[in-house]
C-alpha cells in the first residue's frame, strides 16, 4: 500500500504534466510563472520530514486556483482519491525532485524575459518527465531519455536547458 507522501507525489506528478502542457500551449488567461513556482513549491517538499509534501497539498491547490480558476477546474479531479496514482518508483522520483524544480526555474526565466517560444520548448521536454519517472519510457536508459527529450533543446537554440542535471540520468 502506498504511504501518504507517495500519493502526494504521484498526484503533483500527474499535476505537472497538465502544467507543462498548459504553458507549452501558451494559455494565456494562466500566470503560468505561478503555476510553476507553485509546483516548484510543492516538490519541494517531497521527502521533507519537517514538513511533508501530503501536508502541502492544500496550499498546493490554493495556489494553483489562484494561478487561472479555469486550469484549476481541469486539474481538480486529479486530487481526488477516486482517481488512481500511477505506479512509479517513489526513491528514484525523489532523486530527480532537484531536477524539475531546477528546470521549472528555466522556463520561468525565459517567461520573465519573454522569450516565450524557449520557455514553450522547455515545458515540452519537462512534460515528458512525470512519465520518465512513472515508468514510461522504461524502454530507454536514462542517457537515451535524457538526449531524446532534453538534448533537442541546444540544438534549436544553441543554449543549454538541462545540462547541469544531466548527472541524474546517467
Amino acid at each position: 500500500m502506498k504511504t501518504s507522501e507517495q500519493l502526494a507525489l504521484g498526484r503533483v506528478l500527474m499535476v505537472s504534466r497538465e502544467i507543462y502542457s498548459a504553458v507549452k500551449n501558451g494559455e494565456a488567461e494562466l500566470n503560468q510563472v505561478a503555476l510553476l513556482d507553485s509546483l516548484s513549491a510543492a516538490l519541494s517538499h517531497a521527502g521533507d520530514e519537517k514538513k511533508p509534501l501530503s501536508k502541502c497539498m492544500r496550499a498546493f491547490k490554493a495556489e494553483i486556483r489562484r494561478a487561472g480558476k479555469p486550469f484549476y477546474q481541469r486539474v481538480k479531479p486529479l486530487f481526488s482519491p477516486l482517481v488512481p496514482v500511477p505506479e512509479f518508483d517513489f526513491d528514484f522520483a525523489l532523486r530527480h525532485i532537484p531536477a524539475m524544480i531546477y528546470g521549472n526555474d528555466q522556463i520561468c526565466r525565459k517567461l520573465v524575459n519573454r522569450e516565450d517560444e524557449k520557455a514553450r520548448s522547455m515545458a515540452d521536454a519537462m512534460g515528458n518527465y512525470p512519465g520518465f519517472l512513472s515508468g514510461e519510457f522504461e524502454a530507454l536508459t536514462g542517457t537515451q531519455f535524457y538526449d531524446l527529450v532534453f538534448g533537442y533543446y541546444p540544438k534549436l537554440y544553441g543554449e543549454p536547458f538541462m545540462d547541469e542535471m544531466k548527472y541524474l540520468f546517467e
